[in-house]
Parts: structure tokens; C-alpha cells; sequence
């Protein structure tokens, strides 16, 4: 009997030792991690002052980077962490630190970051995080509605198809100058993006009015622009919108169609359509861009293979605001990816419809990420899969449906 409470006692002196030993293992020593710009910043910018936090299940650590722009750290317990950084900046601040003339708007909100999840860090080793941009943009598509509806016939109506514009930012933004496209929509695509990354093929172009601060959209409003007829559609189809105060309808001028609401001509159009051809069954890639050039310089091609018909005007990604891609709805293989005439860097993702060919009066609209008091903060991940959802009520700057808010 004393035997065995020695030895009992021999291995429970043991098992706390190995336990204490456990607790307090070694530290990580001269953890060393540097961070990648951009290549578009100048060689003189460093990743310099910024704070970086190690996050584990018991701990949060914060450091701030050298002004080489590298982070290290002398001593880390060892765990597991999920790695974060950001540097915020303004659009005016970030012009200012790149090489190249990329078109940021002054008051947009320019983030670079990195991160990386569940990372081992129980011996010395060196890391290199990449910095992604992100452009935090104030105007926003916010809707697109192209399917049309029926008419108190049941008839197909499908003049009542809308984009609506919205200010996601904390000032007012003014509209003018501003382009609203459409890339081209061929069966087979002419210019897919994965074979063409650094433009776009535009069907049609319009250009918004005015000289610089004639057309003003506060935040947390938006502009209407209607494709073919500002009016009331309701009294002949009970299931469609009004669109009789919407801002903008295009057209050649102002005092046709709508004489009281402004023209938003098609300055470059693939075809003779006198209006913004939204397709009712989609793809309908839609973007808005800014440039100081003049378009109408900018080189127009057919389709490969093809010397006549339509010429699709070449846009430079560089330029572009925002893109929304809506793709067609095959009902037996939905939709395709290989479809896609953004690049991921206007849109990763994609939105389509239920409907294969239209006339259901179902609207494509971006979520509501928040809610600030009376204003509506709008979801912008740059995926439109993440982004938008489909809804079957197209009313124009309504952004409380519960679809919405989800």
C-alpha cells in the first residue's frame, strides 16, 4: 500500500509539471511581417504607423507598423490568430501617394487592407501580406428594373424599365458629366470579360447634363432616371410605377417625351434606339463612369469576326464607378457565369431574375447594409450576388422593403 501512494504520488508531481509546461511555452521571438502596396503607390510610400491587430480565442494584441512599413514584434505567445489591418484615406490623400492618374473621386473613401484567419504562429517565421483597395464609392446603382410587367390586357408592357442612382456617401455629389452605360449584350458575348480585362465594350452611352453643380444628389437620395417614358405607367398596367417625377429620361432633348422632366441623351449608341435598350430577360451589364476625355475618341469595334452591324465603344475599366451585371435566366441551367462582361473589379459577382424572359415586374435592388437615423446605408462589396436581391415591388426610391432590410 505505501508503494502504490509513492508511485500516485510521483506521477501526480509529474502530470503537474507536464501541465505547467504546457501553460507557458516559449515564446514566438522576432516575428516578422511585411506588407505589399499597391503597385500603382510611388516607392517612397511605406506601410508606415499603421496598427495591426492579432486576434486568438483568449487574447487581442495590437501592434503599429515601423516607418520601413514592417511590423515586428519581439516576443508573441504562441496561438493560433487571425491577423488585421487598414489604412483609411480620403480620395484627394490617396491621388497623392499613387503613380498613375486612376479617377477616384476627391471625397470618396479610399481603404487599403489585409488579413489572414487561423494562423499557427508557434515558431519564428517571416510573413508578407498583400494590401487589397477598396474604393468606398459614393454613387451607387441602386436599382435596375428591365423586366416589365402586364398591362390591364395582359398584354407584355415593357416601357416602364428604370436605373435609379443612389448617394451611399456623407455629401452631396453632383451628377454631372457623369456617364451611364451599357456593355454590349451579343449571344455569344463579343468582348466577355474574362478575354478582355481591362475594358469594356459599351452599347450605349449617355451623358448626364450640366456644368458641374446644376444637378446636386444630397446623401442618402437618389436619382431617377427612366429608359424609355417618364410617366405614370399604373393607368395601363395596375402592376408597374410611376415614373412621372423621375429626374432623367432619355431622350434626344429636353421638351419630348416627358417635357417636365430633363433629357439624358445617348451620346454613343451601337445602334439608331432612341432610348436605354434594358433587355426584359437580361444580361443588362449597367455602369456609370467619369472621365475628363473625350469619348467620342475612344475606338469602336464590331464583333470578332464581323464588319458590320453593331460597334461597341471601348471604356477603360480605370474610369468606371460602379457596374451591376444582370444576367439572362436560362430555366434550365440559370444563369451563366461565363456571360459576364465585368471584370471582378466592377463587379465580382453577378444579379439576375427568376423570370427567363421578363413581364413579371420583378426589380433587381441593392440591400440596405444600415440604417442611420432616417437614412439608408446601402450594402457595397463590389458582388452584386451579395448585394442585391430580387423584388417583386420596382417602386422607385423605396428602400424600406423588408427584402431590403434583410
Amino acid at each position: 500500500m505505501k508503494k502504490i501512494i509513492i508511485i500516485t504520488g510521483i506521477m501526480a508531481i509529474l502530470l503537474t509539471s507536464l501541465s505547467c509546461t504546457r501553460e507557458q511555452p516559449l515564446p514566438v521571438r522576432n516575428l516578422n511581417i511585411e506588407f505589399k502596396l499597391p503597385e500603382n503607390f510611388r516607392s517612397d510610400i511605406k506601410y508606415a504607423n499603421q496598427e495591426v491587430v492579432f486576434t486568438s480565442t483568449s487574447a487581442t494584441y495590437k501592434y503599429t507598423t515601423n516607418s520601413d512599413g514592417m511590423l515586428v514584434i519581439p516576443e508573441l505567445i504562441p496561438d493560433e490568430y487571425s491577423i488585421s489591418t487598414s489604412w483609411k484615406m480620403t480620395g484627394t490623400e490617396y491621388k497623392e501617394l499613387i503613380t498613375d492618374g486612376e479617377l477616384v473621386e476627391d471625397k470618396a473613401t479610399v481603404v487599403l487592407k489585409a488579413g489572414i484567419g487561423r494562423k499557427k504562429l508557434f515558431t519564428k517565421e517571416d510573413i508578407e501580406l498583400v494590401l487589397d483597395k477598396l474604393v468606398l464609392k459614393s454613387l451607387l446603382i441602386s436599382k435596375v428594373y428591365y423586366t416589365g410587367t402586364k398591362d390591364n390586357a395582359n398584354k407584355n408592357y415593357i416601357v416602364d424599365a428604370y436605373v435609379e442612382i443612389y448617394n451611399n456617401s456623407d455629401d452631396t455629389v453632383y451628377i454631372d458629366g457623369k456617364y451611364l452605360a451599357l456593355a454590349e449584350s451579343m449571344s455569344p458575348p463579343a468582348y466577355p470579360a474574362k478575354d478582355h480585362p481591362d475594358y469594356i465594350y459599351a452599347r450605349q452611352i449617355c451623358k448626364f447634363p450640366g456644368e458641374g453643380n446644376d444637378n446636386p444628389v444630397a446623401p442618402g437620395k437618389s436619382i431617377v432616371i427612366a429608359a424609355k417614358n417618364a410617366r405614370d405607367h399604373r393607368t395601363s398596367a395596375s402592376t408597374s410605377i410611376d415614373l412621372s417625377d423621375a429626374d432623367f429620361e432619355v431622350k434626344e432633348a429636353d421638351g419630348m417625351g416627358n417635357p417636365d422632366v430633363k433629357a439624358l441623351p445617348i451620346l454613343s449608341n451601337s445602334l439608331t434606339i432612341k432610348f436605354f435598350n434594358l433587355m426584359t430577360g437580361g444580361g443588362n451589364a449597367v455602369f456609370i463612369f467619369e472621365t475628363n476625355e473625350d469619348i467620342l475618341s475612344w475606338p469602336q469595334y464590331y464583333a470578332p469576326g464581323k464588319t458590320s452591324g453593331e460597334r461597341f465603344r471601348r471604356v477603360p475599366v480605370s474610369v468606371v464607378l460602379d457596374g451591376v451585371e444582370c444576367l439572362k435566366n436560362n430555366a434550365s441551367t440559370g444563369p451563366d457565369i461565363n456571360l459576364k462582361r465585368f471584370q471582378t473589379i466592377v463587379d465580382a459577382g453577378f444579379a439576375y431574375t427568376n423570370a427567363t424572359s421578363g413581364y413579371t415586374h420583378e426589380s433587381i435592388e441593392r440591400k440596405v447594409s444600415s440604417v442611420e437615423g432616417n437614412r439608408f446605408i446601402l450594402k457595397d462589396v463590389n458582388n452584386s450576388t451579395e448585394d442585391f436581391v430580387i423584388t417583386l415591388d420596382p417602386t422607385p426610391r423605396k428602400y424600406d422593403k423588408p427584402e431590403l432590410l434583410n
